[in-house]
């Protein structure tokens, strides 16, 4: 068995991984780089041509993986919905199989249908956590991890006589910790060798709190006070908007959710478990509907994803009048509705990765939350696993050989384990 990292030995994001066998090909992800040329990637790079992406080094030159080519691989298999992960698929030949869990398939679709990312169609075939799937030569088991993309996986790969665990995006400090210590326990031992991440390794400083920790100081910051509470985080984290959730619950207030949101739950409710959504059976989440997004919904997308909670809209005048009891989730797009709603004097709480606030459409949306009389707070944590969490992956799983990738620090794994082996982007190393 034969492994290429085309991308992510060095790197967070972009992760494209091929394990092969002299019969079959498989890539790991396909991801979407947030980096070109060590500097954060400018948004129109995706609208370049693809033989200009080529030369950049945004695809990487695989041959028969991508639609212009003759295809010469078995399958692509996707971790999670996060576009770092799955953005190249647009670009994969359409016969290849795609193999993805209902929920990040589920993501992507609402993702398409909202025009967040280009629609494509490709052969998507879901597979079931904890339950081997076949690929010619190879055996493929998925687990579900705890990240903040609602129902990723890792995998474990066998062929050959070999096998090949990959970790995926994962963490130990959100609402399905208990999916970490699963697949300790379950994935194979002695394993030849562990693809792991470490995004957060290189940032000693920043202080991880857990999904619960979160809720709790919501609860803390805003009992007693009568005063609107804004939010701000991805509507697609799941785990963060279930802890909003929970505290608005314990707090007597309204959970406010715009239309693109509302849909998400809805959607991933449909897969079967109890994640809060609006309807008869949770009284207290509203949805708002933001004019430009609304208008968009009617003229380009589909009226129904905005139709369907029609029963549990709030209209501006309401939330006005209601303010003062509201967690309302919020984004830059939605200034003039807030504006037009008169909100004011409140709490404005930041829930996603800092470096986002640096652009020049989050600073005029947080300077008029500030010229509103908003405090504006951050209040968020990572989606993905402290030193320590790696540690015990390490230490549990016990694998031959640790290969770092999803990291900008691969050395520091040296520190972590004697059997670290810091691998080259684009270079074949055998198993």
């Amino acid at each position: 068995m034969d492994i290429i990292i085309y991308r992510g030995t060095k790197e967070i994001g972009g992760t494209l991984i091929e394990v092969c066998t002299t019969s079959t090909r498989i890539l790991i992800d396909a991801g979407y780089p947030l980096f070109l040329n060590n500097e954060p990637i400018a948004d129109d790079v995706a609208k370049k041509p693809y033989s200009e992406l080529l030369a950049l080094n945004v695809l990487p030159d695989i041959k028969g993986l991508y639609a212009w080519d003759q295809k010469d691989f078995d399958a692509v298999i996707i971790s999670h919905a996060h576009i770092d992960h799955y953005g190249l698929l647009k670009y994969i030949h359409p016969s290849i199989p795609v193999y993805l869990s209902p929920g990040t398939e589920t993501l992507i679709r609402i993702s398409q249908a909202f025009q967040i990312c280009e629609k494509f169609e490709l052969d998507f075939r879901r597979f079931t956590m904890y339950e081997p799937f076949q690929i010619r030569e190879f055996s493929v088991t998925p687990y579900l991890m705890d990240h903040s993309a609602y129902d990723a996986a890792a995998f474990e790969i066998t062929a050959e006589g070999k096998t090949v665990l990959y970790s995926g995006d994962f963490r130990g400090h959100g609402r399905k910790a208990i999916c970490l210590n699963r697949f300790i326990e379950r994935a194979k031992k002695d394993a030849n060798i562990l693809l792991t991440e470490g995004s957060t390794l290189g940032r000693a400083e920043e202080r991880i709190l857990t999904e619960t920790e979160i809720e709790e100081t919501v609860i803390k910051r805003m009992e007693g006070l009568n005063v609107p509470l804004l939010f701000q985080c991805s509507s697609q984290n799941i785990d963060r908007l279930v802890s909003f959730y929970r505290a608005a619950l314990r707090l007597k207030r309204k959970m406010v959710v715009d239309v693109y949101t509302a849909n998400v739950l809805y959607e991933l409710r449909k897969l079967g478990n109890n994640l809060p959504y609006p309807s008869s059976d949770y009284p207290n989440i509203k949805v708002f509907f933001p004019y430009r997004l609304t208008q968009k919904i009617f003229n380009e997308i589909g009226e129904d994803y905005a139709k369907q909670f029609s029963a549990y809209h709030i209209s501006r005048r309401q939330l006005k009048e209601t303010q003062d009891r509201v967690v309302m989730l919020c984004r830059p797009s939605m200034h003039k509705d807030l504006e037009k709603s008169n909100l004011k004097n409140g709490v404005f709480m930041y829930s996603l990765w800092t470096g986002y606030r640096s652009s020049d459409y989050q600073q005029r949306f947080e300077k008029y939350l500030e010229n509103s009389g908003f405090s504006l707070e951050v209040l968020h944590t990572s989606g993905h696993a402290t030193i320590s969490d790696i540690q015990r992956v390490i230490q549990g799983l016990n694998s031959q050989k640790i290969i770092p990738i999803h990291t900008l620090h691969p050395t520091h794994f040296l520190s972590l384990s004697d059997r670290t082996d810091v691998k080259t982007d684009g270079v074949k190393f055998r198993v």
